[in-house]
């Protein structure tokens, strides 16, 4: 078909000209071309509603749940209000489900997100269980570290056994790293008390980095330019 505004010839189904960027009148176009983009998927579709309906009936399993752990914890008059840490453990992975599993965010964000999540439900438990956990400096001296090198470490290996067909994950491993200098920076402020683990954590992270940039430089500096456009 032809373009009545500028005569040139169209030879796919739009209702724009690509020259002029004039409207094509409907019956100008022949219904026999075939269409500028794909049709759009029922999969995807199907897909997506699936998720949906998989986290509401999570979410709603998680509300009874917690309502009934709620009523016998109170309903025993129990000291230690567990059902708090049963909602918290619940909340996790709903928020894991949706954040997470169905996310499209890359890689050290979602690790990012499992990072503060586990520490606050760490530090719920020291609040829930504050006659069993005497010290109250394990969770930043100790778990925070430990929880950062072991998300780290798993990242770092993804990597390296994907490098070739997934260069993104290099990205997201060098910045999933420079959290873990959290805890140093954490101590130099007199927040963290004891600077051993801190200091194993920056340190590790460190190397990591190092290691990103030696080994893995072509492609995490190509990586660099698909997303900063250089």
């Amino acid at each position: 078909m032809r373009c009545k505004f500028c005569n040139v010839e169209v030879d796919c189904k739009t209702h724009i000209c690509p020259l002029c960027h004039e409207l094509i009148a409907p019956e100008e176009q022949d219904e026999n071309l075939t269409p500028a983009f794909p049709p759009k998927t029922q999969k995807a579709e199907r897909k997506k509603h699936t998720h949906f309906t998989l986290s509401n009936i999570y979410l709603a399993a998680s509300v009874i749940i917690f309502i009934v752990c709620m009523a016998v914890n109170l309903g025993l008059h129990q000291p230690t209000k567990w059902f708090l840490m049963v909602g918290a453990v619940l909340l996790y992975g709903f928020l894991t489900m949706r954040n997470t599993v169905m996310s499209n965010n890359s890689a050290w964000i979602k690790a990012f997100w499992q990072i503060v999540m586990i520490v606050l439900i760490l530090w719920l438990a020291q609040v829930v269980f504050d006659d069993v956990m005497s010290d109250t400096h394990w969770l930043l001296d100790l778990a925070l570290p430990l929880i950062i090198m072991v998300s780290v470490l798993t990242l770092g290996i993804i990597s390296c056994a994907v490098v070739r067909r997934n260069k993104a994950l290099l990205y997201d491993t060098l910045f999933l790293s420079l959290i873990g200098f959290v805890p140093i920076i954490l101590y130099a402020f007199g927040v963290v008390e004891k600077v051993l683990v801190s200091a194993i954590c920056a340190g590790f992270c460190a190397a990591v980095i190092a290691c990103v940039l030696i080994f893995a430089r072509k492609e995490f500096l190509e990586e660099m330019e698909r997303r900063l456009h250089w």
